[in-house]
């Protein structure tokens, strides 16, 4: 190791002028021989080796820039504490290595931790606490950055700092004393869940399980996500090289080192308690998976069958004839270990089978609780190897068999997650806000789900104003992927706790996926493509209210992975929380503001790439934004969306709102056949009926908050409407068939007549769509009958009460509403 020598660093400062460039203040030392200090700190503005050994041979402006460093002054203050000590060697992280070696660089990383265990002491500077104490309480407003303790406590690094030195000592941001780790220790145990023993003793005092020592590490970060593995190297006596731009691979490369040194089976025992599923491999992505994991404890192979005996008789699980040989099993040589091998991790596990999945089974490990009871995980089958799994239903009651298994101990290389686009904007305009996410957080508009194993998202809503919520959960299960929304009000949340609520709605969902998954989409679409459903609508009845939260999803088997949430008055369907209702949308085309269905679709171009479907409206003056019906075939103009803009306040000339400019290609094909010329484009007609376009621009609506908004201001009005959502302007166009020859105009009289609509502008084709927030589903038949006879029998009731309550009062005279009942009020809920 490189060594600050401090005496010759304190005397090149003291006389910073005079001191010869050539002065020497690193050496090279050894750690087993030689008495140092050693600081542990937060990096900030540091200096590095070179500026470190450079310092006299800079210019004076950048000396003086180097000095002014608080990293600078970290080491002149470092220095004086240990020339105070007595030591005459000192050892800082941030100039004793010359990190533009690599090999220097690992070899540092990788001995870390045996230099801070071998330092004469540890100097830990807290360069955010300006009180002589460390502080006893969280304080999130003080250190809002770092979870409420000063930020040395919340860094990866730093860890190993305060755990390998035998003697540690705090200083505040003014170099003032603290304490020393012992006297701190139940202080510092508070903060870092570290036992005190541990803190005095270090940690050979007791012994530790793997996962009780990644739950230290479980809230601290770094820099670097490679950093997060590799200073916890020291901590299980391994090492590695580092391979920086891995990623989260090298957390995987840390467990297989640590099960190459050990058998503590309590490595496979993250997230005991299913807090945060994730399924897969059986290595945990990263130390946060360890948070529950801090009173885990190993269990020795001369404990493991009384547990697992007491396990068997308090779970109530039948005997059998195998039992001598089950005992004998256990204390063979297969309990001793296990090994990483390219099929995976080969290991002996008492299993019991899931009643209801066979291939899912509960592996007991050897390991304990808190209490002494034996931890349990669940592997799933997935062909020759086996992966973590969660929440199964209730274990066969029988005897725990040993089974050789081999776990799945990498991500699948083959796996194709689930990646939905989430547009919930039309919740938003009726004021409902995401509230909360289980098991994940989503901080975008896409949700990930896993397409290998059993998955499930679920995001809650709520409006304050209305004091209504609901959920949607997002599965994907047995390889089919399902929607479901609930708006149970038996699980009411706790006032302002959102978490807790998407928990126990997340928990009903997954009791229930088999059904959820089986109900949601057709197992044998129809073989025409064209007429076929591709999207499917669910809603959610909110209670004591005419509104419900609808879910529109497309058939993700074919890669359709959109899924819109929005708020709508309820028909008065309400036809079952686990019926839906099919319907269509594009896939493909422009970016637009929610769910459209193309009408007719008798040309395509692509704008910027993209395919677009079009038809002819010649000659009925169209223009982008229009809409009305166009059930008939001919387009009804009712209004323009960008003119209700500007009635509204909302300027639509501003850039946000105007409509979006494409680059229009086309029928390469029939273009081949037609002479060379700039700016012609040819559509591709599914009769052979082409156009060429000349100089052909394409617009659409812009997909922003406004167009959303303003949509769905519209969509009771306009319900079952149609919207004009791209238009194609040339200045000039003509027919031609499949070979490129140009057809004759006769009889087509809209070609013809239908003149520009600006100068030198023609508008030949027009996408007309349905908006899917426009749409109404029809009220249930059953449900309306039953409106019906409810409104007969109200007013059968209030005739009889208004005649009780006027004996003398003429029954002719009573309100029309009152005779007629159900005929004056409306057909729907």
């Amino acid at each position: 190791m490189r060594l600050l020598d401090v005496q010759a660093v304190l005397d090149r400062e003291k006389d910073i002028q005079q001191a010869e460039p050539e002065t020497e203040v690193l050496k090279d030392g050894d750690d087993s021989t030689t008495s140092y200090a050693i600081l542990s700190h937060r990096w900030g503005a540091e200096v590095n080796y070179q500026e470190m050994t450079k310092l006299l041979k800079m210019t004076e402006r950048k000396r003086d820039e180097v000095r002014r460093r608080d990293g600078y002054q970290k080491i002149i203050k470092s220095c004086e504490l240990a020339m105070k000590d007595g030591y005459s060697w000192l050892w800082i992280d941030t100039c004793c290595i010359d990190k533009r070696n690599s090999a220097e660089l690992s070899e540092a990383i990788n001995s870390m931790y045996r230099w801070y265990e071998n330092s004469q002491v540890c100097y830990a500077y807290l360069g955010d606490v300006e009180e002589p104490s460390l502080p006893s309480q969280r304080n999130n407003s003080r250190f809002s950055k770092s979870k409420g303790w000063p930020e040395w406590f919340v860094r990866g690094w730093t860890l190993q700092e305060l755990v390998a030195p035998k003697q540690l000592e705090f200083f505040n941001r003014n170099w003032t004393y603290i304490g020393n780790k012992r006297r701190l220790a139940p202080t510092l145990e508070k903060i870092t869940r570290i036992p005190v023993n541990i803190l005095g003793q270090g940690l050979t005092s007791k012994r530790l399980s793997i996962a009780q020592i990644m739950s230290w590490a479980a809230d601290r970060q770094t820099t670097r996500v490679e950093d997060r593995s590799y200073s916890l190297m020291g901590l299980f006596g391994v090492s590695m090289p580092m391979l920086y731009g891995e990623g989260e691979k090298a957390f995987q490369r840390l467990q297989l080192e640590i099960m190459r040194a050990s058998n503590d089976q309590s490595i496979f025992a993250w997230d005991p308690y299913g807090r945060t599923p994730r399924y897969g491999n059986v290595l945990a992505d990263d130390p946060s998976y360890f948070q529950d994991c801090n009173n885990i404890q190993k269990v020795e192979s001369n404990q493991l069958i009384n547990k697992l005996t007491n396990y068997v008789h308090s779970h109530g699980l039948s005997d059998n004839e195998s039992v001598s040989e089950w005992r004998q099993v256990a204390h063979s040589q297969h309990m001793l270990g296990f090994v990483a091998t390219n099929a995976g991790i080969q290991i002996w596990f008492p299993t019991i089978p899931y009643r209801d999945y066979p291939s899912v089974f509960r592996a007991i490990l050897a390991c304990s609780d808190s209490d002494g009871e034996l931890i349990t995980i669940d592997l799933a089958s997935r062909g020759s190897t086996y992966d973590r799994s969660f929440n199964a239903t209730e274990i066969s009651e029988t005897y725990p068999l040993f089974r050789r298994l081999y776990l799945s101990c990498s991500p699948d290389a083959n796996e194709t997650p689930c990646h939905l686009t989430l547009d919930d904007r039309g919740a938003l305009c009726r004021g409902f806000t995401r509230r909360s996410a289980f098991p994940r957080d989503i901080t975008s508009n896409t949700v990930t789900l896993s397409a290998q194993t059993n998955d499930l998202m679920v995001i809650v809503y709520a409006n304050d104003d209305t004091g209504s919520h609901f959920a949607i959960g997002f599965g994907y299960h047995s390889g089919q992927g399902w929607v479901h929304a609930t708006c149970d009000e038996h699980l009411a949340p706790e006032e302002g706790v959102w978490s807790n609520f998407g928990r126990k709605i997340y928990d009903v969902m997954w009791n229930a996926r088999t059904q959820h998954a089986l109900r949601t989409m057709p197992s044998e679409p129809g073989n025409d493509s064209r007429s076929r459903c591709d999207n499917f609508v669910k809603h959610a009845h909110l209670p004591r209210s005419i509104w419900a939260a609808r879910v529109v999803w497309g058939r993700w088997d074919e890669g359709n992975l959109k899924v819109m949430v929005d708020i709508e008055q309820c028909p008065g369907c309400c036809v079952g929380p686990l019926e839906w209702i099919a319907t269509s949308n594009d896939r493909d085309g422009p970016d637009m503001p929610g769910f459209m269905k193309t009408l007719h679709n008798s040309h395509e171009l692509k704008l910027d790439s993209l395919p677009v479907q079009l038809d002819e409206y010649l000659g009925q003056g169209i223009v982008l934004g229009d809409y009305g019906d166009c059930s008939s075939g001919n387009f009804r103009r009712l209004g323009n969306i960008f003119e209700d803009m500007q009635a509204l306040g909302i300027d639509p000339t501003d850039t946000a709102n105007c409509s979006v400019v494409s680059r229009i290609s086309g029928d390469e094909n029939v273009l081949s056949y037609l002479p060379k010329q700039d700016g012609l484009v040819v559509t591709s007609h599914k009769g052979g009926n082409h156009l060429v376009l000349y100089q052909p621009i394409g617009l659409s609506i812009p997909n922003n908050q406004h167009l959303v908004l303003l949509l769905k201001a519209l969509s009771m009005r306009l319900a079952n409407k149609h919207l004009v959502t791209t238009v194609i302007q040339c200045s000039d166009l003509h027919r031609v068939d499949g070979e490129g020859v140009r057809r004759d105009l006769d009889g087509d009289s809209a070609l013809e007549t239908d003149g520009p609509s600006e100068p030198g502008v023609f508008t030949p084709l027009c996408t007309v769509a349905s908006p899917q927030v426009w749409r109404r589903e029809p009220a249930s038949t059953r449900r309306r009958e039953q409106f019906k006879l409810i409104r007969e029998h109200f007013y059968t009731l209030a005739n009889l009460i208004f005649d009780l309550s006027d004996p003398s009062h003429d029954p002719q005279q009573r309100p029309p509403e009152a005779e007629t009942g159900h005929e004056s009020t409306t057909n729907e809920a």
